[in-house]
């Protein structure tokens, strides 16, 4: 159990027990995090409430999260305090009854925070709910009949708020019904002459209507309530009946609107906010089923809602006027001097909705559709539950010893019903009434049949999304069945318009049109999706005859696409035939090589999902090709896993097709792949790929993979055999004229002399592959050959001219999106730059390499990136970010964390084949340790990391190691 109060001095209760925070800026933090938990309060606006300086603010957040152990988070700009609204006495105030709201209540608000912003911005707020909701708890004592206990209280209330008319109202009321008209009188007569006194004004309708009460001798209180049952099981939805509850009206009508699709909850949250806000308009609280999504029923029109509505309100049926405009005359009139509320539920449009609002009052409107075109002061659109109200909602239907019994499984269970509050209670329905289904067997059923399994009587999922796609036109029914197939986690316009055959304009239009009736969510902008169980009906939905096509069309847009930003990546590729059988009208435009590394960035998901589809559907052509044209953005991301994935299902799809080019490739994409794995053979792969390449004469293919030989056997230390290699690839593309090909395979050959110390032929080599690069525009070669002509430049103690090719390189990474390459050239350099006598440069490049990996990985700490990259098999960036951290630790005197990194580095230089790279670490260790006080750890580091740097055949490497091996085996100053 935990608490947070703020209404009267503070107080902190955890686990049951309550914590003292010492007086000063921690309280402050600690209250302004409280007004808006789960949310980041940013650092500017917490400096300027605690006073101080960031520094301070750090130091004051330290030691509030030692007392708050877990609770207080860092946040990008600001800081988080990771508690429920539901635990903290501020926001629980509103969604409580009065009764038990005003039980919260212990005094000033903010008494001892210490803060004169904050009890100026929030307590005068505070204090207006808390007298609302005291008058509101005596209105419900009221019409309880508790009159004669009430009136010693409100005389006690009208002298500490001597104009506030509402508790006069009440006071004259309860007199009245005492029977003490006399002094009901006097009171009203006390109030109206302070009103015109202080205030220069008459007294209000409350008031005027309690003293008409007295006048005529009417102290029955009236009022209607046509609500159904508010349901005892109402689970989450706190934020959003928070902001319902906010919604009462000043003088005129407040309208809100809550919008979601099928089974989200729309009428339960309407019903549950009208109950709690009926005691705030005692007159009436109506209820209206407009019918517009009710199986069966005709949409009502408005003119028969308005005849019920005003029956309701006592008008006799046959005083009710016959036109639609005479009716909602009629009803604004009988609802201008009453405070009511009224539910307008299953609304279908804004026209059925307008002539049923009031000209007082508060109007709760529930529709699948989104009334953009409704004046309403809010719109709420419901999302599905969180995990842990899902679960709530399905221990409170189902019994909660079910659900305990086996979290894990009843945790997927409501993922099954994708968070539906309306799949959760059918489950959780049918649950209950058989004892002998486990949580397991639950998800079981739910795994094989969902929708089938999501009905019980008359409430069924599917029905409920039925009648929302009959109520499509012609045109969104289509879009919504063709998007059916798609297994991806989203798509965008250009796809929509790929699968009917349209433009990107018309598609966007039919998907706006189907996000406002809910059938397709937006989580961002430009990126639209269907929730889980929508997806699976629209696929149901899919007649037989489109469905091929619908899958094709899907397929080959992605296929397209791909190839398409593939070429922009990768210029001048040999040619292939493709697949693609419905060419998209109106793909992406990918202009350049950013544009198309952002689209294989944002589509990746969706193109892992398409090559599964077409192996499950069959298109082998689509299975095999998809991964050939994903394997270059999956290498420069560092994809390794994903990559050996995809082309292994590529691998095994040219299987069905007899296709011996098809075969090859997959062979030779899958060897490729395997080469980031230290554990994997992917010579068996090539060899027969080879072959094949052969056999159908393909040269270009051939000289590939012969280079994939020669990194193999540069990689294994086989120099000379790896030179042949690529001197016989560079030959063959050169007969055929592949220039960006031989550009690679230069570069190949470039770093292989490099190997051999041979810096003069590698300078030659790696000139001629950026050469190349930049002539056909190649912008992957020339980043890359730039970034090792820079190495060269090192080993030949040439650090200007090393710097200068590094510098040259980074704009390039830029131009094409590409920060991993980027901070592995910076990575490159951190260490060139520390080598050549510049700590401070060094420093600043590992900073921003690191900060480029951490934004890339989409991760904030250091660790976690590097974890994630190993889980990826990025092994290459894994080693190179390792390694910057070891230096920048280094560099800023963390020397344990250094030698951690450092570490690390070491054994995912063992995981990429990079072990002509250990000098560099190994000579870091021999520094390190020796600063450490340990020599013998530092001098067997130092002897690693000669032996390694002789086999490197590099003198400056050598001279590196040997100076760190010396300054270990140096004699110990003398003490």
């Amino acid at each position: 159990m935990r608490s947070f109060g703020l209404l009267g001095p503070l107080d902190v209760v955890l686990d049951g027990r309550r914590v003292h925070i010492p007086p000063g800026k921690r309280r402050v933090v600690l209250a302004a995090l409280l007004l808006r938990p789960g949310q980041v309060v940013g650092v500017d606006e917490l400096v300027e409430l605690a006073g101080g300086s960031r520094n301070a603010l750090q130091t004051t957040v330290g030691r509030l999260r030692d007392v708050l152990p877990g609770l207080v988070r860092t946040e990008p700009g600001g800081y988080l305090l990771d508690v429920r609204p539901d635990e903290v006495d501020v926001h629980r105030f509103g969604r409580l009854e009065p009764r038990e709201a005003l039980a919260l209540w212990r005094g000033r608000p903010f008494a001892d925070i210490g803060s004169d912003a904050l009890e100026r911005d929030h307590v005068p707020a505070l204090t207006e709910k808390y007298l609302t909701t005291l008058e509101a708890r005596i209105e419900n004592d009221l019409r309880a009949g508790r009159h004669e206990q009430l009136v010693a209280e409100l005389r006690s209330l009208t002298r500490q708020h001597p104009v506030r008319e509402r508790m006069w109202a009440q006071l004259v009321v309860a007199l009245h019904r005492c029977g003490r008209q006399a002094e009901a009188l006097r009171a009203y007569d006390d109030i109206r002459g302070r009103l015109a006194e202080e205030l220069g004004i008459d007294p209000g309708k409350d008031l005027q209507q309690a003293h008409r009460q007295v006048l005529t001798a009417d102290n029955r209180p009236r009022a209607r309530n046509d609500l159904p049952g508010d349901i005892p099981d109402f689970a989450g939805r706190a934020g959003d009946l928070d902001e319902v509850l906010a919604a009462v009206p000043s003088g005129c009508v407040a309208i809100t609107a809550i919008d979601g699709m099928a089974g989200i909850g729309k009428t339960t949250l309407a019903v549950r906010a009208a109950h709690r806000l009926a005691a705030r308009f005692p007159d009436a609280q109506l209820f209206v089923d407009l019918h517009s999504h009710t199986a069966g029923v005709e949409p009502r029109t408005p003119a028969d809602a308005l005849l019920a509505l005003l029956t309701a309100l006592g008008v006799p049926a046959q005083d009710v006027p016959d036109g639609l405009d005479a009716r909602a005359a009629r009803w604004r009139a009988e609802m201008a001097h009453r405070r009511a509320l009224v539910v307008l539920d299953n609304a279908g449009s804004a026209a059925q909705v307008r002539p049923l609002l009031p000209g007082t009052g508060l109007v709760l409107v529930t529709s699948r559709r989104r009334l953009v075109d409704l004046d309403a002061a809010h719109t709420i659109s419901l999302d599905v539950l969180s995990e842990a109200d899902a679960l709530e909602l399905l221990a409170s239907t189902a019994g909660p010893a079910k659900v305990d019994r086996d979290r894990e499984s009843a945790r997927e269970v409501v993922r099954l019903c994708g968070y539906l509050p309306l799949a959760v209670r059918i489950v959780g329905a049918r649950w209950r009434t058989r004892p002998a289904w486990s949580a397991r067997e639950v998800a079981r059923r739910l795994t094989e049949q969902r929708l089938t399994e999501l009905t019980a009587g008359e409430r069924s999922v599917a029905g409920a999304f039925a009648l929302s796609y009959r109520q499509l036109t012609p045109g969104q029914q289509r879009l919504f069945r063709r998007l059916g197939p798609h297994t991806g986690e989203d798509w965008d316009a250009h796809l929509a318009a790929a699968v009917i055959g349209s433009t990107r304009a018309e598609a966007e239009r039919l998907l706006d049109e189907l996000l406002d009736v809910h059938l397709v969510q937006q989580k961002e902008n430009g990126r639209y999706r269907c929730h889980d169980l929508l997806a699976e009906h629209a696929k149901a939905s899919v007649e037989p005859e489109e469905a091929e096509e619908a899958v094709l069309r899907i397929l080959d847009f992605y296929l397209h696409t791909a190839s398409t930003a593939e070429s922009r990546m990768a210029p001048g590729g040999p040619p292939l035939t493709s697949a693609v059988r419905y060419p998209p009208p109106d793909p992406p435009p990918l202009a350049n090589v950013r544009q198309a590394m952002a689209w294989f960035d944002a589509e990746r998901a969706n193109l892992r999902a398409a090559v599964y589809l077409a192996a499950y559907r069959g298109h082998y052509a689509h299975a095999w090709q998809l991964p050939h044209r994903l394997a270059a953005f999956h290498l420069l991301r560092g994809f390794g896993r994903e990559r050996i994935e995809l082309q292994n299902v590529a691998l095994a799809a040219t299987h069905q097709l007899g296709d011996l080019k098809a075969r090859a490739e997959a062979l030779r994409g899958l060897g490729s792949a395997y080469l980031s794995r230290r554990d994997a053979e992917p010579v068996g792969h090539l060899r027969e790929a080879l072959d094949l390449m052969r056999q159908i004469g393909d040269v270009r293919g051939e000289a590939s993979v012969l280079s994939l030989f020669g990194i193999i056997a540069r990689e294994g230390g086989r120099l000379d055999e790896a030179q042949r290699y690529f001197e016989r690839a560079v030959e063959l593309v050169r007969s055929v004229g592949a220039p960006t090909q031989e550009a690679y395979a230069l570069h190949h050959l470039g770093l292989t002399h490099v190997l051999r110390g041979q810096n003069d032929e590698a300078l030659a080599h790696l000139t001629s592959a950026l050469a190349l690069g930049e002539e056909h525009d190649d912008i992957a070669r020339i980043a890359l050959a730039l970034q090792d002509l820079g190495f060269v430049h090192f080993f030949l103690f040439n650090d200007d001219e090393c710097a200068d090719h590094l510098e040259r390189s980074l704009p390039v990474f830029r131009e094409r999106g590409d920060w991993r390459g980027e901070a592995l050239a910076r990575a490159d350099f951190t260490y060139a730059a520390l080598e050549a006598g510049r700590p401070d440069k060094a420093l600043e490049l590992a900073c921003v390499a690191v900060e480029l990996c951490r934004t890339g990985m989409g991760l904030e700490d250091d660790d976690e990136v590097l974890r994630a990259m190993e889980a990826v098999e990025d092994h290459v960036g894994e080693l190179e970010l390792s390694s910057t951290l070891a230096i920048r630790a280094e560099l800023e005197g963390r020397l344990t964390e250094a030698v951690r990194y450092a570490e690390w580095c070491l054994r995912a230089i063992k995981r990429a084949r990079r072990d002509w790279m250990g000098d560099r670490v190994l000579g870091q260790l021999c520094r390190l340790h020796l600063a450490l006080g340990d020599r013998e750890t530092a001098v067997r580091c130092g002897e690693e990391a000669v032996r390694v740097a002789e086999r490197l055949n590099q003198p400056r490497a050598v001279a590196v190691a040997e100076r760190n091996l010396a300054r270990a085996t140096a004699p110990a100053p003398r003490a």
